[in-house]
Order: C-alpha cells, then sequence, then structure tokens
C-alpha cells in the first residue's frame, strides 16, 4: 500500500515537472479594448515665401512723378503769395483801397461790375497760367517762372482779401474807404472768384482731355500707316497694256 501511494505521488512530480512553463504575468490591455495610438510628431510647417510688389510700369512711374511735381509748385506758388501778403500788408491795404474807390467812384453798379471783373479775370488766370507748368516741354526754370507770374496775377484779389479779412490798422482804413467809397465791391469780387475758379477748372479739364484724345489718335494714324506697310495691297494693281 505504501509503495502504491509514493508510485502515485512521484509521478505527480514528474508530470508537474515536464508541463510548460506558463507565464507569471499577462500584459495587460488597453481599457478601451484597442491598439494604443502612437503621437507622430508633426512635420514643421515651411515659411510662406514673401510677397513680391509687381515694379511699376514706366508709365506709372512718369504719372507719379508728373503729379509730384506740379503739387510742389503749387505749394511753393502758395507759400511765396502768403509771404508777400504779410510782407506787404502794411502798406496795400491803404493805397488798394483808395485806388479801388477812385474807379467806383462811390456808386453800387459800378462797385459790382468792377468787384465781378477783379475777381473773375484775376483768379481764371493764374489758374490756366499754373496750369501750363505741368507740360514736360518746359524746364524746370522755366515752370518756376510760370509759377511766380501765376502769383503775381492774383495780387488784386489777394489784396483784396487783405482788407476784407485784416485786422491791422490799415486794413481797418481801407475797409471805411471801400464802404463809403466802394460799396458792393468785396461781395462783387467773391462771386468773381468763385466763377473764375469754376470756369478755369472746366477750360483745364478739357484742354486735358482733348490732349490725351490727341495721342490717341495720333497712335492710330501711326498703327494703321505701319499696317498698310506691312500688309501686301488686296487687290492687283493693273498694269498699263504695252504700246502696239
Amino acid at each position: 500500500m505504501h509503495d502504491g501511494r509514493r508510485r502515485c505521488c512521484d509521478d505527480r512530480v514528474v508530470s508537474e515537472s515536464t508541463d510548460p512553463a506558463e507565464p507569471t504575468a499577462t500584459p495587460a490591455r488597453p481599457q478601451d479594448g484597442g491598439a494604443t495610438a502612437v503621437a507622430e510628431p508633426k512635420p514643421p510647417k515651411s515659411p510662406k515665401p514673401p510677397r513680391v510688389k509687381k515694379p511699376a510700369t514706366p508709365e506709372q512711374v512718369e504719372r507719379r512723378a508728373a503729379v509730384i511735381r506740379f503739387t510742389v509748385f503749387v505749394v511753393v506758388g502758395a507759400l511765396l503769395t502768403v509771404l508777400l501778403y504779410f510782407l506787404l500788408s502794411a502798406l496795400i491795404p491803404r493805397w488798394w483801397s483808395q485806388a479801388v474807390a477812385r474807379q467806383v467812384g462811390g456808386r453800387i453798379s459800378a462797385g459790382i461790375v468792377i468787384g465781378l471783373l477783379y475777381g473773375f479775370v484775376f483768379t481764371f488766370l493764374p489758374l490756366i497760367v499754373l496750369a501750363q507748368a505741368r507740360h514736360r516741354a518746359f524746364s524746370w526754370p522755366a515752370k518756376a517762372i510760370i509759377v511766380l507770374v501765376a502769383a503775381a496775377l492774383t495780387a488784386p484779389n489777394l489784396m483784396t482779401l487783405g482788407i476784407a479779412v485784416g485786422n491791422g490798422a490799415a486794413a481797418r482804413a481801407g475797409n471805411r474807404t471801400l464802404d463809403v467809397m466802394a460799396p458792393a465791391f468785396r461781395q462783387a469780387t467773391l462771386w468773381g472768384v468763385v466763377l473764375g475758379a469754376v470756369a478755369a477748372v472746366v477750360v483745364v479739364t478739357f484742354s486735358i482731355l482733348w490732349e490725351r484724345r490727341s495721342r490717341e489718335l495720333k497712335l492710330l494714324r501711326a498703327q494703321v500707316d505701319q499696317l498698310q506697310k506691312d500688309l501686301p495691297p488686296a487687290l492687283p494693281v493693273a498694269k498699263d497694256p504695252p504700246p502696239a
């Protein structure tokens, strides 16, 4: 009996020792039941190429230069005009008011007519003369002379303006003279200035459009002449019959 039990125990020990080894621990499964995701590094963003501005065409460059030149001339002319006004503001009001008073002679109708005439003429002419400075045919010294001439042509209206808005003793004396000897002259001058400016703008605008149209017509005529030279004649030219 004891021998049989010992053999059974030995057989169990031998069978347990011959079984393959089981893993000690099972790998942990993810909670969501899927494979674990590995975060991949994001590729670096490529820098944006710098924006390259298109170069300006020669026509645009010339147009900008013309606008800048014209603006400079206008500003210089205005500054010279203002400087001249301040230099002569002490003497001119008395002299100009007396000169206008002699022309008007105290009549309202004469004051209206002369005021409109002065305001219109000496606003229209300076603007027309100043507009000539935009032409490329004139050199810089010639353009400077044009600006000075335009500034000088505004002198009558500037003298009237100095009397109307001035606060000095000379301006007050000129105001009293115009009130008595040249009634309605200052108001008529203001209306003449407005009408002269409007007329000058219309004339200069029409002149610019006319010059542009003339250039376009010349260009079209040149293109037509070139096409006529390049293309063969549409119909053959009849030859003269040989003499009998």
